[in-house]
């Protein structure tokens, strides 16, 4: 072989490997862009949040991180997107707003418009009887806290305001134009409340007053989480499931109160915040009753999710234990872990949606039976998919 082949084929084979290592690079990053508006210099805080919303999570949910951009093209990675985010941007005389971000995958370039102010007024229906309740007007509800959502009721907060004694508030700071926005209220003694913002909320880019939301009294729910020695239960907060946005702290000696129920609603309450290898006994929040959250000895699964055929790892499958168990998704590199699970024979299941080439949603299925020692760590857990 002559020495120009040699040189040849060293060059095609160094070529390869670096347009392999780009792509490789790529499928862990991604780069994101922001079009100002005419073309002004602006500064942004750019704050990323997981995008797993789950009924076991407060909402809005802990930011990942958080950074600033002063202008130009922005690559992140895995230190600031485990695989997948959703990434809120705001800055001064900017519209607040959210994408979602997906390592691998191409992000628009994302337009920035001037801040918009969202007004309203909250109030409590009042009615009376004249053959069948008849409402007459509305009770301003003063102290109550307005939060705009972005991405429905788990979603993301833009920004917040308190109503006065008219029950009026101002929110400014956000782009009314961009879609999934809604708002989220809650007072003392009233039950939590959402309402999507939708096009009336804003024609042809100039917003509108947002109409009176009415909101109704609530109910409270009084307990104690029964802590084992070594558990602190300052870092821990009671949820309401199905109710984002309803929650509480617990107190040095156990204690919560939890507010925001909607009448007649008995929720299961979880505890979040809990170390991997406890968990909870199931607890409801009962009328008139002060509920007790008990807290022993759990278990933790970590493991992948692979695929039968091509043995190759899923990202972003669904991972839950049980049938009413919370879901995890895998991560980039299609591994996960579920924690706080109760000791016992347990069923753990994969799920894993994929288009075929007609689009047509095709669901694969994987689970595997486990027996789960109180304490203890499993690790290694395969899980195969198919269909």
């Amino acid at each position: 072989m002559s020495r120009a082949v040699v040189i040849a084929l060293a060059i095609s084979a160094v070529g390869t490997v670096a347009v392999w290592g780009y792509r490789a690079w790529w499928r862990r990053h991604a780069e994101i862009t922001f079009i100002a508006p005419g073309d002004a210099s602006v500064a942004l805080e750019l704050t990323f949040f997981p995008d797993q919303f789950a009924f076991a999570q407060p909402s809005p949910p802990a930011p990942l991180a958080a950074m600033p951009w002063d202008g130009g093209a922005l690559v992140v990675g895995h230190d600031l997107v485990p695989g997948s985010a959703v990434m809120r941007f705001r800055g001064p005389g900017i519209g607040a707003g959210c994408v979602h971000v997906r390592l691998g995958e191409p992000v628009a370039p994302i337009p920035l418009r001037p801040s918009q102010v969202l007004r309203g007024r909250i109030g409590e229906p009042m009615g009376t009887w004249a053959f069948g309740w008849r409402c007459l007007g509305m009770r301003p509800v003063a102290g109550a806290e307005v939060v705009v959502m972005a991405g429905g009721e788990h979603g993301i907060d833009l920004g917040s305001a308190h109503t006065d004694a008219e029950g009026r508030f101002v929110i400014e700071g956000v782009d009314r134009v961009r879609d999934g926005l809604a708002l989220r209220v809650r007072a003392p003694g009233y039950a939590i409340a959402h309402q999507p913002l939708d096009a009336e909320s804003s024609r042809d880019g100039v917003p509108v007053e947002a109409p009176v939301l009415a909101i109704t009294k609530g109910e409270l729910c009084a307990g104690v989480v029964l802590l084992p020695p070594g558990i602190d239960g300052a870092s821990l907060r009671v949820l309401a499931r199905g109710l984002p946005g309803v929650d509480a702290p617990v107190a040095a000696d156990g204690t919560f109160l939890l507010d925001h129920l909607p009448a007649n609603v008995e929720p299961r309450l979880l505890l979040h915040g809990l170390p991997p290898v406890w968990a909870q006994l199931r607890a409801r929040a009962v009328r008139g009753a002060k509920v007790q959250i008990e807290v022993v000895a759990g278990a933790a699964v970590r493991g992948t999710v692979r695929e039968l055929v091509s043995n190759r790892r899923l990202a972003g499958a669904l991972v839950y234990c049980g049938e009413d168990g919370d879901a995890v998704r895998t991560d980039a590199d299609g591994t996960f872990e579920l924690r706080q699970l109760l000791p016992g024979d347990v069923e753990i299941t994969a799920q894993h949606e994929v288009k075929d080439a007609r689009r047509r949603r095709t669901r694969m299925l994987g689970s595997r039976r486990l027996q789960l020692v109180a304490g203890s760590i499993v690790d290694g857990v395969d899980l195969v998919v198919s269909n």
